[in-house]
């Protein structure tokens, strides 16, 4: 039994309890979250023990891993902690707020040895992951452009609003694009500069970045924090080729590719995203193997969504290799 310890109690918290429920020989045996998290253990139906903080789970409790579902700015910590310990650890994205604290991140779990992986879920939903499968076996030639758009309400569920504080929570480029970015990075390629446009108000935002690979590719990303709260999480996604394109529209829209050849239509009836990013860590925490999302990968795309927030604030291209800091 993988028994694993969460650390926090809001919406990605449930989001990963549920997803644990789907993965045989795992349970979550242990909640640290600093006032509710005996209330999070009664609303999940769990059989865990409860902790008033990160420190306080991982010094007591028999757990074989942490999953940190927590602010962003508290990720450093709770890593630094459990790699103090040799706790292995689940981080959601972003890995950190700033390149420093995610270097201490990835430097911390290398020298204590232990598992890091970091949530980049996108690259484990099926149609992303066919649509990559596609591009990968050659089926629109080499890619030209990308076009992904993702688009929800304001996260007002976020403990004391924190996503409303862009210097806590980076913004839309840094919590939200941060999605895209990964996983065009992931099968594109290397970003060398990126063009960024934002609008933001009390508790939206809404932008708009050009990235141009290294390949010659140029990927477009739209993200907003605007949808009305009655309104539901929308996503999209196009990659064209010099053969072809791939593209869906919607959480269960059929991946359709487009060739000379002519039209495939594939409706993966297989979902649930989450589920299978955290079955891929607990089968390297129980073979050894190195996670699929390593800390270096997150790193990378970080620095992406940090030039594009750069961008944005400077009005000018930026160069990922200047963020540095």
């Amino acid at each position: 039994m993988v028994r694993i310890g969460v650390v926090g109690s809001g919406f990605m918290a449930e989001t990963h309890v549920s997803a644990y429920r789907s993965i045989d020989g795992v349970e979550v045996s242990a909640v640290a979250s600093p006032n509710t998290a005996a209330e999070f253990v009664a609303e999940q139906g769990l059989a865990a023990d409860t902790y008033a903080s990160a420190t306080e789970l991982l010094d007591e409790a028999d757990v074989d891993a942490v999953d940190v579902c927590t602010p962003t700015p508290t990720h450093r910590p709770v890593v630094e902690a459990a790699a103090e310990r040799g706790v292995d650890v689940f981080c959601e994205k972003p890995i950190a707020g700033s390149l420093a604290d995610a270097r201490a991140i990835d430097d911390a779990a290398a020298d204590a040895g232990i598992t890091l992986m970091v949530g980049h879920v996108l690259r484990f939903f099926p149609q992303y992951e066919r649509a990559r499968a596609v591009v990968e076996d050659g089926g629109i030639g080499d890619p030209g452009v990308a076009r992904a758009q993702r688009r929800s309400p304001f996260p007002s569920w976020g403990h004391g609003n924190w996503y409303a504080d862009r210097e806590r929570s980076g913004g839309v480029l840094v919590d939200l694009a941060i999605h895209d970015i990964d996983f065009l990075r992931w099968v594109v390629g290397d970003v060398d500069r990126v063009f960024a446009r934002r609008s933001v108000w009390d508790e939206g935002e809404h932008a708009h970045l050009t990235m141009r690979f290294a390949n010659g590719a140029v990927g477009h990303v739209d993200a907003s924090w605007g949808l009305p709260e009655s309104q539901e999480l929308g996503q999209s996604l196009e990659l064209a080729g010099t053969d072809g394109l791939v593209e869906f529209d919607g959480d269960d829209a059929p991946v359709t590719t487009r060739t000379a050849e002519g039209t495939a239509v594939s409706s993966p009836v297989e979902r649930g995203g989450y589920q299978r990013e955290l079955a891929a860590f607990v089968e390297s925490l129980r073979t050894g193997s190195e996670p699929p999302v390593t800390a270096r990968d997150a790193i990378d795309t970080l620095r992406v969504s940090l030039a594009a927030s750069r961008s944005a604030a400077e009005g000018r291209p930026v160069d990922p290799a200047e963020v540095d800091a």
